[in-house]
């Protein structure tokens, strides 16, 4: 990720933080519409889920400039996944989810430039996180 692509992310990341549950319901709305498979991984409500969404996002890009707090919290979200029933496979779904819920938070502010960034920053969240997971395979008693 180059620093021009991750200041792009870091600008955008503060509307996601202003619109909080609109982005997460964004996000819900997006994720289901493009795989309805998916909706059974998720409660029937999912409004608890909302905050804790635009949460972790915005953590994980500041995060970014910190490399161990970064990669701490990413497996960690990796390892909780693993338990809600959440798979490798489906993590490039809910990338695409993502950038069109950040691009419809982001307005006037959304380019091919930032949405490229998304991208990025996705695969480096969802890389972590699925390594995070697998770690857990290895070390979980189950």
């Amino acid at each position: 990720m180059t620093p021009e692509q991750l200041a792009l992310v870091r600008e955008t990341a503060l509307l996601v933080d202003a619109a909080g549950d609109s982005f997460a319901e964004r996000f819900y709305d997006h994720l289901f519409a493009l795989h309805p498979a998916v909706r059974q991984l998720f409660p029937d409500e999912t409004t608890t889920h909302r905050g804790e969404l635009s949460d972790e996002i915005v953590f994980l890009v500041a995060a970014a400039a910190d490399l161990p707090a970064f990669l701490e919290r990413a497996r960690a979200l990796g390892g909780r996944h693993r338990h809600y029933g959440v798979h490798a496979a489906d993590y490039p779904l809910a990338g695409e989810a993502l950038v069109a819920a950040v691009g419809d938070v982001a307005g006037g502010a959304w380019s091919a430039e930032a949405a490229a960034a998304w991208r990025r920053m996705y695969a480096l969240i969802a890389e972590t996180m699925v390594e995070g997971a697998s770690s857990e395979l290895f070390s979980s008693p189950d």
